[in-house]
C-alpha cells in the first residue's frame, strides 16, 4: 500500500514539473518574441531617425538651389518635396541685408512606432569679405594725428607717421567689444616706416626694404608692441647674400621678438634673431563686387546713367540731403561728373555704386543721424591719375573717393560705439582723407592716403556686405532644432 501511494506521489510531482516546464518554456518563447519584435521596431525607428536627417538636408539643399536661381526672390509659404527615403517641407524667410533663414522638416515612415522627423535651421548670408580696417593694393600712408583700430594690409609699403597709432580693437579708446583685429601691420612686398612716437600694437611684417635698406624702419619713440619681422620676397633671400638689406632699426623698440635677414639695431625685449631668412607675406586681392538690384530691398534702388541723368541725380540729392538712404547705381560719367555727396546726412542703409565717376566730399563733409542701425557703402571704380590725389587732398578727378573736412559718421568718440558702419571701396583708384574724419568701418582701395585727424575703427558688421565676395550667399549657420513644425519660430 505504501508503495502504491509513493508511485502516485511521484506521478503527481512529474505532472507538476511538466506543467511548470511548459509554462516556463512558453514564457521564454513569448519573451523572446517580444524582444525580437521590440528590437525590430526600435531598429526601424532608429533607421527612420537617421534617414529623416538626410531627408531634411535634401530640403535644405533644395531651398538653397531655389535661392540661387531666383535672384533672391523668396517663395510664398511652405514648399514640399520627396526623396527615396521620405518627404520634406521647407520655408524661406527673407531677413535684412540679403540674409535668409531656411527652416526644414524631414520625415520618414508612416506607422506611429517607426515614424521620425528632424528639423533644421540654416542661415544664408553674403560671404565674409572684409577683415582689415585699411587694405590697399599698393600703399597706405598716414600723417598727423591718426588712429586706426584694427589691422592694416598693403601690397607694397606702409608709413605710420609721427604720433599715429595702429591699435587693437580691445584698446580702451577703441569701440567696446570690438573684434576688428589686434593692430597688425603688413607690407607684403615693401617696407614699414614708423616715424617718431608712432605705435603698432600688434605685429609688424614687411616683405621688402626702403632706400636705406630697412625692412622696418623705426624712429625715436616708435614701438612695435608685438613681434617684428623683416622678410624677403625673394626665395631664400637670394637677392641679398651679404645680409645688407631687410634690416630693423635704427631706433625704436620691439616689445616682442624681432627677426630679420639683415641687422637689428632697435631695442628688442624678446628674442632678437638677425641674419634669419623668412618668406614675405603673399600679396592679396580685393573682394569682387557684382551689382544685382534684386539683392536690395524693393523700392530702394535708384539707377542713373551719367551724363544724361547727372542733373536729375543732383536734384534728388539736394532734395534728400538731410535724410539720405537707399541704393544708387550710377554708370557712365567720368572725371567731369563726380558723385557729389557734400553736406549729406545718412539716416538709413546707403549704397552708392559709381562705375565710372569719382565720389567726392571735399567741402561740406558727410554725417549720420538717427538711432537706426546703418551700413553705408561708397564704391567707385574710377581710375584716378597716379599722383593727383596724394597732392591735392581729394579734389574731383583726383581721387576715386575723396574726403576733405568733416567726414563724421560716428557719435563723437570711437570708444563710445556707433550705429553706423562705413565701407569705402575703390579697387582702381586712390582714397584720400584730409582734415577730420571719424567713422567705424573699413577702407579697401588701390591706394590710401590719410592726413590730419582721421580716426577709424574696424566694424565687424562689414564682415559680410551685400554684393561682395566670390559667391552670392554662403552658409552662415547650420543647426538642428527641437522637434516642431517648419513654421515654429524658435529653434531650441
Amino acid at each position: 500500500m505504501t508503495r502504491l501511494f509513493r508511485r502516485r506521489d511521484e506521478r503527481g510531482v512529474a505532472l507538476v514539473t511538466a506543467i511548470m516546464v511548459g509554462f516556463i518554456g512558453t514564457m521564454f518563447v513569448t519573451t523572446m518574441m517580444y524582444v525580437a519584435f521590440h528590437n525590430q521596431t526600435s531598429s526601424a525607428h532608429n533607421r527612420s531617425w537617421g534617414q529623416s536627417l538626410h531627408v531634411a538636408e535634401s530640403g535644405v539643399h533644395q531651398a538653397i538651389a531655389y535661392l540661387q536661381n531666383s535672384s533672391g526672390v523668396v517663395p510664398a509659404g511652405t514648399q514640399t518635396g520627396t526623396t527615396a527615403e521620405g518627404t520634406y517641407q521647407y520655408r524661406i524667410t527673407a531677413q535684412a541685408r540679403n540674409r535668409y533663414q531656411i527652416d526644414v522638416v524631414g520625415s520618414v515612415g508612416t506607422a506611429s512606432s517607426t515614424q521620425a522627423s528632424r528639423r533644421l535651421r540654416v542661415t544664408m548670408a553674403p560671404p565674409i569679405s572684409f577683415k582689415y580696417a585699411l587694405f590697399s593694393l599698393s600703399d597706405v600712408t598716414t600723417k598727423n594725428n591718426n588712429v586706426v583700430c584694427g589691422d592694416i594690409w598693403a601690397n607694397t609699403y606702409v608709413e605710420v607717421y609721427n604720433g599715429d597709432s595702429v591699435l587693437a580693437s580691445t584698446d580702451p579708446i577703441c569701440p567696446a567689444g570690438g573684434t576688428g583685429g589686434v593692430g597688425n601691420v603688413a607690407a607684403a612686398t615693401s617696407y614699414i616706416a614708423m616715424a617718431n612716437n608712432s605705435t603698432i600694437a600688434g605685429d609688424a611684417w614687411s616683405g621688402g626694404y626702403d632706400a636705406s635698406n630697412y625692412g622696418i624702419t623705426m624712429s625715436s619713440g616708435a614701438e612695435v608692441k608685438g613681434n617684428a619681422k623683416a622678410s624677403s620676397s625673394t626665395p631664400d633671400c637670394a637677392d641679398d647674400p651679404a645680409n645688407t638689406k631687410y634690416k630693423i632699426g635704427s631706433s625704436g623698440k620691439v616689445s616682442g621678438t624681432a627677426t630679420a635677414w639683415g641687422t637689428i639695431t632697435s631695442v628688442v625685449v624678446g628674442t632678437k634673431t638677425p641674419n634669419s631668412c623668412t618668406p614675405a607675406p603673399a600679396t592679396k586681392t580685393v573682394p569682387t563686387y557684382e551689382y544685382n538690384s534684386a539683392n536690395y530691398p524693393a523700392g530702394t534702388v535708384h539707377e542713373y546713367t551719367f551724363p544724361a541723368d547727372y542733373t536729375t541725380f543732383n536734384n534728388y540729392i539736394a532734395a534728400n540731403k538731410n535724410n539720405l538712404s537707399g541704393v544708387f547705381h550710377i554708370t557712365g560719367g567720368g572725371a567731369s561728373y563726380p558723385v557729389l555727396l557734400d553736406g549729406t546726412t545718412v539716416t538709413g542703409d546707403l549704397t552708392v555704386v559709381a562705375t565710372d565717376s569719382p565720389i567726392d566730399m571735399t567741402t561740406g563733409g558727410m554725417g549720420a543721424s538717427g538711432s537706426a542701425d546703418k551700413i553705408v557703402v561708397l564704391a567707385s571704380w574710377y581710375a584716378a591719375p597716379a599722383s593727383g590725389c596724394t597732392t591735392t587732398g581729394g579734389n574731383p578727378a583726383d581721387c576715386a573717393v575723396g574726403f576733405k573736412n568733416n567726414f563724421s559718421m560716428s557719435s563723437g568718440s570711437l570708444s563710445g560705439g556707433d550705429n553706423t558702419a562705413v565701407l569705402i571701396y575703390a579697387p582702381n583708384g586712390p582714397v584720400a582723407f584730409k582734415n577730420n574724419a571719424e567713422f567705424h568701418g573699413a577702407v579697401y582701395a588701390n591706394n590710401i592716403q590719410v592726413k590730419n585727424n582721421m580716426n577709424v575703427a574696424y566694424d565687424a558688421r562689414l564682415d559680410q556686405v551685400v554684393g561682395f565676395g566670390s559667391a552670392t550667399l554662403d552658409v552662415e549657420n547650420w543647426e538642428e532644432c527641437d522637434p516642431g513644425a517648419v513654421t515654429t519660430s524658435t529653434c531650441g
